[in-house]
């Protein structure tokens, strides 16, 4: 690196341990001064990844633990007039730690995380402390980053309901199937399965990346809009937002089918019920309407008897619909 390129990314270290100073210790922090900063976050990347260094040396400072209540309060105040030296060395620490590797050496330490889990047919609810909320679905495992200041989720197995809380300094990011997806101020749906991950998004935007090591645009996701995604390509579609909150039903502990044919509908079952739906080869392409609890296997065997005119044959934990 030049001396020059070397300058530049100290003043854009030093200005970033200003602009989190200013954040976290003024009193008089205004929607103003937010957009300010957020103005400078979006100039570029480099900014963007010196705000958050900053701002994680702050918070390890300060020993505050991620999700485990308030950080201290400082004021402008107290900071610059009580405890004048106080101030300077808090200055000083952001630009050490971040500027010179002792966040890179934190970061080595590897990520951690709180894990959860949900059982077949179970549901979850995560209330953060930023104000975001997280819905878990039936046999769902999500990993959350307890790192001071980071809001970042892995979904690995099973889908989950996102009602996020914006913070333009700091993303809320899921990681899911190789893809990123980031939230622009959103309520979103991820599901991923069998090597198929989809986005359906009911408010605000988000960006939803390419796999990793693939050389392509960010999708930007809008209201309406579902991305289906898989190793090699990605395809988008508008769907009206009533039949995205339809696939959110699973919430109320029900499942709704409009037109879905029998064998899908089997198989939207199967993820909520140990009793195994199986559509014969003749039944499997019939479509069949209605609104069912998730979790009653005989009701919904019942309406295809009726409406379809299947027989119902029960084996081995197996209910075959067959005609």
């Amino acid at each position: 690196m030049s001396d020059a390129a070397e300058n530049s990314a100290h003043d854009i270290q030093m200005a970033a341990s200003r602009w989190v100073i200013a954040r976290r210790a003024g009193e008089a922090w205004n929607a103003d001064d937010q957009a300010r900063l957020d103005s400078w976050l979006d100039q570029s990347t480099a900014h963007r990844v010196a705000f958050w260094r900053a701002d994680q040396a702050w918070n390890r400072t300060f020993r505050v633990a991620a999700l485990k209540g308030a950080p201290p309060a400082f004021s402008s105040r107290n900071l610059a007039g009580m405890f004048p030296v106080m101030a300077l060395r808090v200055a000083a620490s952001l630009v050490v730690i971040a500027g010179l590797g002792a966040a890179g050496a934190y970061l080595m330490r590897g990520p951690e995380y709180a894990t959860y889990r949900t059982p077949i047919g179970g549901r979850e609810t995560l209330r953060l402390s930023d104000g975001s909320q997280i819905e878990l679905n039936t046999n769902t495992v999500l990993r959350f980053s307890r790192r001071a200041g980071q809001r970042e989720v892995i979904l690995d197995r099973g889908e989950a309901y996102f009602q996020v809380k914006h913070d333009a300094a700091h993303p809320f990011v899921v990681l899911a199937d190789g893809r990123r997806i980031t939230d622009i101020g959103t309520k979103f749906l991820v599901r991923g399965e069998s090597g198929r991950l989809e986005v359906a998004l009911l408010e605000g935007r988000v960006l939803l990346s390419a796999p990793h090591g693939i050389d392509a645009p960010s999708a930007d996701l809008t209201a309406g809009t579902v991305a289906i995604a898989t190793a090699s390509d990605t395809s988008i579609t508008k769907r009206p937002l009533q039949s995205l909150r339809d696939a959110l039903s699973w919430r109320d502990g029900m499942l709704v089918f409009h037109h879905t044919t029998l064998a899908a509908a089997c198989a939207e079952f199967n993820r909520y019920n140990s009793t195994r739906l199986i559509a014969g080869p003749e039944a499997a392409t019939l479509t069949i309407d209605g609104t069912f609890r998730a979790n009653d296997v005989e009701a919904f065997t019942e309406t295809a008897e009726d409406v379809l005119r299947l027989h119902a044959t029960r084996e081995d934990g197996k209910t075959i619909l067959s005609r």
